[in-house]
């Protein structure tokens, strides 16, 4: 209790100090025959032809010579992987192997607190 009242006092000084002098003083007016750049001006300026393609060369040079060899990167299953995931899912574990409790729930309970699980799994049927 005695920290929160420490943390709201040092909030209640820190929200009366006033800022530096340097943060107070006004800024400069900009002189008034200088014309300042339009923001679509300088978009155009910024974004051309000539830098669109260097843009383009530097990412085609930044690509893999092969890109078959990183295809780890990318998510994807043939249709035999799939069907073997699912058919090893499918399949109905043995109770006294590691994955006998994949389809019982053992809530927060592992190890050997887990043992009356394996007995319910058995008569639930979801391992033999």
């Amino acid at each position: 209790m005695r920290q929160l009242a420490v943390c709201l006092l040092c909030l209640a000084v820190s929200a009366r100090a006033e800022p530096p002098a340097e943060l107070l003083a006004p800024l400069p007016a900009p002189a008034p025959d200088a014309q300042l750049p339009k923001p679509a001006s300088i978009l155009r300026s910024r974004i051309s032809d000539e830098s669109i393609r260097k843009a383009v060369k530097e990412t085609i040079a930044e690509t893999w010579e092969n890109p078959r060899r990183h295809e780890n990167d990318t998510i994807s299953a043939t249709a035999y992987e799939t069907f073997g995931r699912d058919f090893s899912e499918a399949k109905v574990p043995d109770c006294l192997h590691a994955d006998g409790l994949k389809r019982q729930p053992t809530f927060f309970l592992g190890g050997l607190l887990a043992l009356p699980f394996v007995a319910v799994a058995k008569i639930r049927g979801k391992c033999i």
